[in-house]
C-alpha cells in the first residue's frame, strides 16, 4: 500500500476536512482531492462520502483509518526511540512525576544525579497519577514516577519504595478530645483530599469503602503542600503521606490518628513505554536511584 496516499487519507480522515488536511500538509486542495481519488480507484472501495461541510468516512474509510492509526502510532514510536538515543548522546532526561515524587522523593536524588552527571539537561513536571501516566504514554516523558495504579495500555510499571498515607488532623481537631477513636467516628467527617485523577485520592476513597466509611463534605487541593496547610489550619481530615509529615508530626502541628486500618500502604512506581528501549541517561538515573534506596 503507498504510504504515501495512506498519510493524505488519514489527515483528511482525522481533521474530517479536504481543506484542513491540504493546510496540515502543505498541498493545495485540488492535488489533496486528486490524490485521495486515485487512491480509492487502486483500492476499488470509496473512502470518503462527500458532503457541503466537510468529509464522512465510510465504513471502509473508518475500517482503514484504524490501520492506518496503528501503522502512524508505530512510527511515532519509532522517531521517539531514535530520539530518545539522540538526547542521551546529548544528556537529557526527561520526566513526569506525580506528587509525592516529584516534591519528596527526587528533587534530591535528581541534584545528586547532575552533580554526577553535569552534562545532562533535566526537565521534570510535576502533576497527578492520571497526567503522568498519559503523559508517558504519549511520549512526553520517557520515565514516569507515580504513586497510585497504573491505568494506561502500553506501559509497565516497576516499584522502587513504598509510602504510607496516614490520616492526621490539626492538634485542636475534636476528635482528640475523645478517650478512644473509632472508624466510626470518621463517618460524615469534613475531609481534605486530593484532586479526581490522583492515585493518592484513588486508594483513599478505594480504603474508605472497604471500611463502610460515609464520607462528610470534601475539599479538594492540586498538590500536597497545600494539602497539608489546610489541615493544620482545622480543614478537616486528611491522608498524608508519611514522608512529607515527618517535621510536623514531630513538632505536633499534626497529629496521626490511631486506627491502623485506616493507614495506606502504597507503592510508588516508575512508569516507562513497554516497547520502547531506555536510552543510556534513563537507565543511568534509575540504575542511580536504586543505588542510593538500596535496592
Amino acid at each position: 500500500m503507498n504510504l504515501h496516499h495512506l498519510a493524505i487519507f488519514n489527515a483528511v480522515a482525522e481533521t474530517g476536512s479536504i481543506s484542513a488536511a491540504a493546510q496540515q500538509l502543505h498541498i493545495s486542495q485540488p492535488a489533496l482531492s486528486r490524490e485521495i481519488k486515485e487512491f480509492e480507484d487502486r483500492l476499488g472501495v470509496v473512502l470518503f462520502e462527500r458532503r457541503p461541510r466537510g468529509m464522512r468516512m465510510t465504513h471502509a474509510g473508518e475500517v482503514l483509518h484504524e490501520y492506518a492509526a496503528r501503522l502512524f502510532d508505530i512510527s511515532r514510536t519509532a522517531q521517539a526511540a531514535m530520539q530518545e538515543i539522540a538526547d542521551a548522546r546529548k544528556g537529557h532526561l526527561s520526566i513526569g512525576a506525580s506528587n509525592t515524587n516529584g516534591t519528596y522523593v527526587l528533587p534530591r536524588r535528581l541534584a545528586t544525579f547532575r552533580r554526577a552527571n553535569p552534562d545532562v539537561r533535566i526537565t521534570m513536571f510535576v502533576g497527578n497519577t492520571e497526567q503522568i501516566s498519559q503523559g508517558v504514554a504519549d511520549m512526553r516523558f520517557t520515565l514516569g514516577f507515580i504513586e497510585g495504579p497504573l491505568h494506561v495500555g502500553g506501559l509497565v510499571a516497576e516499584q522502587f519504595q513504598t509510602d504510607d498515607l496516614v490520616p492526621v488532623v490539626a492538634a485542636d481537631h475534636e476528635l482528640l478530645r475523645k478517650k478512644r477513636v473509632t472508624t466510626a467516628d470518621i463517618d460524615n467527617q469534613p475531609l481534605l483530599m486530593r484532586e479526581h485523577g490522583s492515585g493518592t485520592r484513588e486508594l483513599i476513597t478505594e480504603m474508605l469503602d472497604a471500611n463502610g466509611i460515609r464520607q462528610g463534605s470534601v475539599m479538594e487541593f492540586g498538590n500536597t503542600e497545600a494539602l497539608k496547610q489546610a489541615v493544620m489550619h482545622g480543614g478537616g481530615i486528611a491522608w498524608l503521606p508519611r514522608i512529607s509529615i515527618a517535621r510536623e508530626l514531630d513538632e505536633g502541628t499534626l497529629v496521626a490518628l490511631p486506627l491502623n486500618n485506616l493507614m495506606v500502604q502504597r507503592p510508588l512506581s516508575v512508569i516507562r513505554r513497554a516497547n520502547a528501549p531506555l536510552s543510556p541517561t534513563s537507565d543511568a538515573f534509575l540504575q542511580a536511584l536504586r543505588d542510593s534506596l538500596g535496592t
